[in-house]
């Protein structure tokens, strides 16, 4: 058993956005994204995972399976991974979101 606290991982940097490894498992990672307003993930895809989003704190622009959508606190979101991911901080206070990653 591993456990972490999400309050104590929370950081953010003015300078780039940040992403903490909290869990792995055999088939899961979950990851903490941190991002300033303004900042923004490059697109990139998991092929191959489904993929969990909680968002914890703020709102970002995202697109998901090829929708444009506002994600916000409390939303939990189910995507395949084969889509394009590229979430951006437009709010005017700080974001972060749970990523969890699990291999199809």
């Amino acid at each position: 058993m591993k456990r972490v606290n999400v309050d104590e991982m929370e950081q953010y940097d003015d300078k780039k956005f940040l992403r903490h490894e909290l869990l792995k498992g055999e088939r899961s990672l979950t990851l903490l994204l941190c991002l300033r307003p303004g900042q923004s993930v490059p697109s990139h895809r998991h092929e191959g995972y489904e993929i969990l989003l909680h968002v914890l704190r703020g709102e970002a622009d995202v697109v998901l399976d090829d929708k444009q959508m506002t994600i916000r606190t409390g939303d939990f979101v189910l995507v395949d991974g084969a889509n394009d991911f590229a979430p951006v901080n437009n709010g005017s206070g700080n974001f972060s979101m749970l990523i969890t990653l699990v291999q199809k």
